[in-house]
């Protein structure tokens, strides 16, 4: 047969193929696929300054309850002007919940921006729990890429421009010229494929991973660089303590992963996962590495990013300890930059900070802050309600209508607020600080008419 006859079947040969792999793919992602990288992030909590914005592409638009991060970089923005709590929880393609949820907060002018999937760069902290194991396969159980956030970014913001402009005019600021995406796969026998491309990296890897028949085949990691970046650091990071680890700029660090790729297939290491580390910015990744419930604090210090270990165990990989520091609860790591020491000591967890009260608060059975909070008659009320913050201003609205009732505010033992007896609507505010992130507010209904009705709303301090 000619070599043109054996060309020409081997050009339909590798079409066929190419026709079979895409349908396979599509296929795979949409059915037996259960990617440990989210589909979808859903906000279902803000508190305080509620002025969100999302970016999706190049649109701008309000971030509000119920709204969804829903393809890979969809971006959260949370001002820095005020104090901001906003709470996710994350989804594969079929909007089953994959075990992770996040709250993020700012103050002091440090905005935070969440990037869907697995990446942030905190404003002041983020609380990270994985739930146990036991309900699947988790979101961003290789890792979520934290970055330490820059104070006083939003002063460059003009304040006269419309409603969503300035965050559009902080991505465009951001943006560091032209990315690649990577990506890394496994099958559920540990062994991976990884991708780099400008788009899609996760595409040829399940491929690859399909053809080869492999089980259960899931985007694990996937994530991005600059090519202008100058010190990058690739890490993969693979079972049984196994890591590859090499340096390079934004421009060669494609040829960097393929060269440590195919090391760490040479020593058969399995369940390796991609990460690609910045070392002129202070950023780490931290994984989950208890099969139970994980519960994670991490906020911005002076010189890097602070990590607690409030349940499970942690594991926190930089460029500067690619093989990752193990902690348990109770364990603080303080991350201090490329170029200085790091220092890992023990706090008390049983001293719950204001974020975590936050957090928890719902499942304590405690209204926040923000919301209405009961209405009521002649029975009144008593409850404690969850802040945001152990000292500032706050302000109550209440509406007692025609017959007059009693509306009491304490805090620490210190009274606050006392309207005694009184009938129509006001709002009024008072001043507090201490240790405690929690208000008792008292309603004491009118005890000779029954008809009388109240209700209040508790705003968070700002």
């Amino acid at each position: 047969m000619s070599s043109r006859k054996l060309k020409q079947q081997h050009r339909r040969l590798m079409y066929a193929i190419a026709t079979l792999i895409i349908p396979l793919y599509t296929v795979a992602t949409t059915t037996d696929s259960y990617a440990n990288v989210p589909e979808k992030g859903e906000i279902y909590q803000i508190l305080g300054n509620n002025e969100l914005s999302i970016r999706r592409g190049s649109n701008y638009g309000p971030a509000v309850v119920g709204t969804f991060l829903q393809k890979v970089y969809d971006t959260l923005f949370l001002p820095g002007n005020g104090k901001s709590f906003a709470q996710l929880r994350f989804q594969d393609v079929t909007g089953k919940d994959m075990g992770l949820q996040l709250q993020a907060s700012t103050k002091n002018k440090q905005l935070t921006l969440y990037y869907l999937p697995c990446t942030a760069k905190q404003g002041d902290s983020l609380l990270i729990e994985w739930a146990n194991q036991g309900t699947g396969k988790r979101a961003c159980e290789y890792g979520i890429r934290i970055q330490r956030g820059v104070r006083n970014q939003t002063k460059s913001i003009d304040k006269n421009l419309s409603d969503f402009e300035p965050a559009k005019q902080l991505f465009i600021a951001q943006s560091s010229g032209t990315k690649l995406q990577y990506c890394s796969v496994l099958a559920a026998n540990g062994r991976g494929w990884s991708g780099v491309s400008a788009s899609e990296p996760c595409e040829e890897p399940m491929q690859q991973c399909q053809m080869s028949g492999g089980k259960e085949c899931a985007a694990i990691t996937r994530d991005e660089w600059s090519v202008r970046n100058e010190n990058l650091t690739a890490i993969i990071k693979c079972a049984d303590n196994q890591s590859f680890t090499d340096k390079g700029s934004g421009s060669t660090i494609k040829d960097v992963i393929a060269k440590l790729w195919e090391q760490s297939q040479t020593q058969k290491a399995k369940f390796c996962a991609l990460h690609v580390l910045n070392s002129d910015i202070e950023e780490v990744v931290i994984a989950p590495e208890s099969k139970d419930k994980n519960l994670f604090q991490t906020r911005n210090t002076p010189n890097g990013i602070q990590v607690d270990v409030i349940a499970g165990i942690a594991s926190v990989l930089s460029a500067k300890n690619p093989q990752g520091v193990t902690l348990k609860p109770g364990q603080r790591y303080n991350y201090n930059g490329e170029n200085q020491e790091d220092k890992t000591e023990k706090f008390d967890n049983q001293i719950e900070s204001i974020e975590l009260q936050v957090y928890q608060a719902t499942s304590k059975g405690l209204k926040l802050c923000d919301q209405e909070q009961v209405s009521g008659g002649q029975q009144g009320d008593s409850r404690e309600i969850q802040l945001t913050a152990n000292e500032g201003q706050i302000n109550i609205s209440y509406e007692m209508y025609q017959v007059p009732d009693r509306l009491k505010v304490t805090y620490e033992g210190q009274t606050l607020i006392d309207t005694d007896f009184v009938s129509g609507s006001n709002k009024i505010s008072a001043k507090f600080k201490g240790n405690s992130g929690r208000v008792k507010v008292e309603v004491i209904g009118n005890k000779d008419i029954s008809s009388t009705q109240w209700k209040y709303t508790l705003y968070c301090p700002q």
